[in-house]
């Protein structure tokens, strides 16, 4: 097994056993007894990458069955309708399934908050505009321009992947959160973005979102491998620093981490 193979079995096994995120509503949880229509595609279109962003959603299917259900979304996809679909783990079904946003009624965070209007939580957090006719703004505002670039310069970091380490244990503690925030605004910083005392709660935000899947997983680490040694160097000390935030060092795991740095870099972390 090569270091690359390695590296994502080592990520993806941080996410593999992990159960249901937790809900504040978790007694409106409800599923059809059977959604095979929900199932995706054997063969689906290309499509474009969504990191793992997690909510609740009220949905009604296409034979009006309504569900209240918790759903990871990896990617995200256009019929030929051009109607977005999110493609997501139902962690109800511990599956994969398809969700169409005309179908989703309602969007609630794991902490019980609401998000409304639909059309701007759909624009904020995957930069689409649905329904098509949707009043957000004509071109992008340069806070939204800002907001764009400052996710898609995280995500191309690896994020993800410290999201991954931090889950392990079933929580993302504060410490962990802060070591992530940390490294998210140094990557801005280093791209010339300091970011506003509001970009910093809407970066809070977005990370306690995050519930990475194998897929999301493995998409994060092609798009890591192709990026120069300095910012694999950069992910993996930050990995080190995320599993060592709650006072306890996984001895195992920091080797590891800085085995694959060497191998991948020349340089060590530890």
């Amino acid at each position: 097994m090569n270091a690359i193979t390695s590296l994502k079995s080592f990520f993806i096994g941080r996410v593999s056993g992990l159960g249901a995120p937790l809900y504040a509503h978790a007694g409106r949880i409800t599923v059809p007894l059977d959604d095979p229509h929900d199932e995706l595609a054997d063969h689906a279109p290309d499509h474009d990458p969504a990191e793992g962003q997690s909510f609740a959603i009220d949905y009604e299917d296409h034979a009006g069955n309504l569900s209240h259900r918790r759903i990871s979304v990896w990617a995200i996809q256009r019929n030929v309708e051009g109607i977005p679909i999110l493609l997501a783990k139902c962690h109800e079904r511990q599956a994969a399934r398809a969700f169409r946003v005309d179908r989703i009624k309602a969007v609630t965070d794991f902490d019980g908050t609401r998000r409304e209007p639909l059309s701007r939580f759909f624009f904020e957090t995957f930069g689409f505009t649905w329904p098509k006719d949707a009043i957000i703004v004509p071109d992008p505002e340069p806070a939204d321009a800002r907001w764009d670039r400052i996710r898609t310069l995280i995500n191309r970091s690896g994020v993800v992947l410290l999201v991954a380490l931090a889950l392990a244990d079933g929580d993302l503690g504060a410490a962990e959160m802060e070591e992530i925030q940390f490294f998210c605004e140094r990557t801005c910083a280093g791209a010339g973005l300091d970011l506003t005392g509001g970009e910093r709660e809407r970066l809070a935000a977005y990370l306690g979102r995050l519930r990475p899947t194998e897929e999301s997983i493995d998409t994060a680490l092609d798009t890591l491998l192709e990026s120069a040694r300095p910012t694999i160097s950069a992910l993996l000390k930050a990995g080190l620093k995320v599993i060592g935030a709650d006072g306890v060092l996984n001895e195992e795991e920091a080797v590891l981490l800085d085995s694959f740095c060497i191998t991948l870099t020349g340089q060590g972390l530890l």
